[in-house]
């Protein structure tokens, strides 16, 4: 009798509400955190199980009490879907896809669907057969987020050569060490050319500030994972793992190569302390250090926004019911931004060494920063159910944003020389150039060096991949050879369908 209960009780109720933030975790997979979502699915799980329990003691019959709640889990799920795909539908000039039209025909269906459980269903004995349906519908999301979460665990490390696996001596004297990422930041050439933008004063104060700017640097790869497998790794992508071949179109492979690199066992291993910051942008979220900032939030975060929109709940957002819990992906980005270069500030007054790893999505998109700082927002436009920059938004967005980073960051290098009590080692550099413009602009990036207290042979067209195998050099005793400065053009598509891109940069 107990097992016939268990079977026939409603079970998929659970898992249809447990369904859509688990396959749009398994949609996004890589690009938000698995732990954002965990207040969505509790949320679903409970509301589901509230208005089971109601339904249940209002109508004394729990089978049908679950058809109930399915039906309404459906359709509150699927209308934010159908409402995005019809929003800029036009029938001879007529507005389709409107809240008005397309929340009463969804009134409707559940009006209907109701009545015709409660009235016509004679038959209920449909639990056993929906429970298995159900499990095997979340059943798919699940796999693919564990075998996500398996290929990417943390025992993937990238090991030293033995000839090279030789510790430093403890040393209060170790100097900090600062990796800081500008996302598509343009070498000065490039800017000037594409964006009317001209950045010289910028680089000047670096100079004066003891910088050396390689002003004719290109990046090695024209993608933020690639670049940062390599230059975080000393070395270039083919070396790193031989299944990047050109058939290969899984980007997932270099992932344990940014997570679980080179650099940071390396300072881990000279007793260094390892800093990070939350990017919002997985890939180059490196969570297994010692200290891991994130921004405080308040309201829905990135997933929970991107949740809402794809049910019912669209509706209430749409009229303003959310606006004090509503916080935009503009508004994360812009706080998350100012909460990382106000923290990134006060390092310095920390008992070191540290290594401190720092990724802005500046100037890339989206633009939220005026030149001065101030949040301002560039639209885009829609097409094709996608929406995108004009070329002209694009240049005035990214300037606006390059502007900005270029003055806070020569204020935060002054501030981080000047407080630190050892000279700071500092590496200012793009993953890649801006987008929207020629393969070769793609490659042609910021980078800047500021090694004090040495006397090294910079030149202008080191790339990232000789970076801390200068470092190291210089530094710490190792013997890294610089490798040929080679830039590697590909697609978001075909990540490994390299293009050598030569440096005709004079």
């Amino acid at each position: 009798m107990k097992k016939n209960k268990f079977i026939n009780f409603p079970w998929y109720t659970l898992f249809f509400a447990l369904y859509s933030p688990l396959a749009l975790l398994a949609y996004n997979i890589g690009q938000v955190d698995i732990s954002t979502t965990l207040r969505s699915l509790l949320v679903s799980l409970g509301i589901t199980l509230i208005l089971l329990a109601l339904l249940k003691t209002l109508l004394k019959d729990l089978q049908k009490a679950g058809l109930i709640v399915a039906l309404i889990i459906i359709l509150f799920f699927s209308y934010g879907h159908i409402y995005l795909s019809i929003k800029n539908f036009q029938l001879g000039g007529f507005l389709v896809g409107r809240h008005r039209y397309l929340a009463v025909i969804w009134s409707g269906l559940a009006i209907f669907g109701i009545w015709w459980i409660l009235k016509k269903l004679h038959s209920t004995a449909f639990a056993s057969s929906l429970n298995l349906i159900a499990l095997l519908l979340v059943l798919f999301p699940i796999t693919q987020i564990i075998s996500f979460t398996m290929e990417n665990a943390g025992d993937e490390q990238v090991t030293l050569p033995e000839h090279q696996q030789k510790n430093a001596p403890a040393d209060e004297n170790l100097p900090d060490v600062y990796y800081i990422i500008l996302d598509s930041y343009g070498r000065s050439d490039v800017l000037q050319k594409d964006l009317d933008y001209d950045n010289s004063s910028f680089l000047e104060d670096l100079e004066n500030l003891g910088f050396y700017v390689a002003r004719c640097s290109q990046s090695n790869y024209a993608n933020t994972e690639l670049s940062l497998a390599s230059s975080l790794n000393l070395d270039y992508l083919n070396v790193l793992n031989e299944e990047l071949t050109p058939e290969t179109t899984d980007r997932f492979l270099v992932w344990p190569l940014v997570k679980h690199n080179l650099v940071v066992k390396k300072f881990i291993d000279l007793g260094y302390t390892i800093r990070a910051f939350d990017t919002d942008f997985n890939i180059s979220d490196i969570e297994s250090v010692d200290y891991f900032y994130t921004a405080p939030q308040r309201g829905f975060n990135g997933f929970e926004n991107l949740l809402l929109q794809t049910t019912a709940g669209i509706i209430l957002d749409d009229a303003g019911i959310f606006r004090n819990f509503h916080i935009t992906a503009d508004d994360i980005k812009y706080n998350r931004i100012l909460f990382t270069l106000d923290t990134l500030e006060e390092i310095p007054q920390l008992s070191g060494p540290d290594f401190i790893f720092v990724h802005l999505l500046l100037p890339h998109p989206r633009f939220v920063f005026g030149p001065d700082g101030e949040m301002t927002i560039v639209q885009k436009f829609s097409s094709n159910k996608s929406e995108y920059y004009s070329d002209e938004n694009y240049i005035k967005g990214y300037k606006n944003q390059a502007i900005f980073i270029s003055n806070r960051i020569t204020e935060i290098a002054k501030d981080i020389i000047q407080n630190s009590s050892n000279p700071p080692i500092i590496i200012i550099q793009g993953d890649h150039g801006p987008n929207h413009f020629s393969e070769a602009d793609r490659m042609g990036i910021i980078n800047a060096y500021y090694f004090p207290e040495v006397t090294q042979e910079f030149y202008s067209t080191i790339t990232p991949v000789n970076s801390f195998r200068l470092l190291f050099s210089t530094y710490f005793g190792e013997d890294y050879p610089l490798l040929d400065d080679l830039s590697y053009y590909s697609t978001y598509k075909n990540p490994y369908q390299f293009e050598e891109i030569p440096n005709e940069c004079r």
